[in-house]
């Protein structure tokens, strides 16, 4: 198991909020090795834990900022001082090698780079809200679409992670990004044809006109 990854879970274990690993991450645990490199840390949360997670991590030393889009974030400083203009946060401490920063000329809004080569030491975390109810997650971008709790977030040991159709379904938007196609055959390939089942579904309600990744 990635030692980042080890170290995250135990940074996060035993809170009041629920969480998970997603992303490139979530599907290595998934095929039980490590399938490529991968660019940073991606942890799946819901957003009536935002507040929560946010003075976590601030009493852990981080810095919290929110993405607004258009190359800007907000730093958060104050729980009751959002934007939540985006799903996800990202938490960063001691001078974090993987995102630049500048001031702009309004307070606590910043231009954002990111660098991607590469996360070696737990100074960076990237936060993702989502919603369920009382038995399903729901899937961000349409709520129609759901998986079951018990199926959507899966465990390896004591290690939440989210189960692999659904990280292939966010996945499925940016087919290009680099890693993402490999994602998709590495863990297809070991899925039962219950997840298969659920990802084609799903697929062909967020894409009613087609997709690389369905398969009839």
């Amino acid at each position: 198991m990635n030692t980042l990854i080890r170290e995250a879970n135990e940074l996060l274990h035993d809170q009041a909020f629920e969480y998970a690993v997603c992303g490139g991450f979530a599907i290595d645990l998934f095929l039980g090795y490590e399938s490529r490199k991968h660019g940073d840390i991606d942890i799946l949360a819901y957003w009536k834990d935002r507040n929560a997670i946010i003075e976590y991590m601030q009493s852990k030393g981080y810095e919290i900022f929110e993405m607004l889009g258009g190359g800007k974030c907000h730093r958060i400083t104050d729980i009751n001082n959002q934007m939540y203009q985006k799903r996800n946060i990202f938490c960063t401490k001691d001078n974090c090698e993987l995102v630049q920063l500048w001031e702009t000329s309004e307070e606590d809004i910043l231009f954002i780079d990111f660098k991607h080569i590469g996360q070696t030491k737990l100074n960076f975390m990237e936060f993702l809200f989502n919603d369920k109810s009382d038995t399903d997650f729901l899937y961000a971008r349409n709520h129609d679409v759901r998986r079951t709790l018990d199926k959507a977030v899966l465990f390896v040991n004591d290690m939440p992670y989210l189960a692999p159709e659904v990280c292939l379904l966010y996945k499925s938007t940016d087919i290009t990004r680099e890693g993402y196609q490999h994602d998709y055959e590495k863990a297809y390939e070991k899925m039962s044809d219950d997840q298969r089942d659920w990802l084609n579904r799903a697929l062909n309600i967020m894409f009613p006109d087609g997709h690389k990744w369905i398969n009839i």
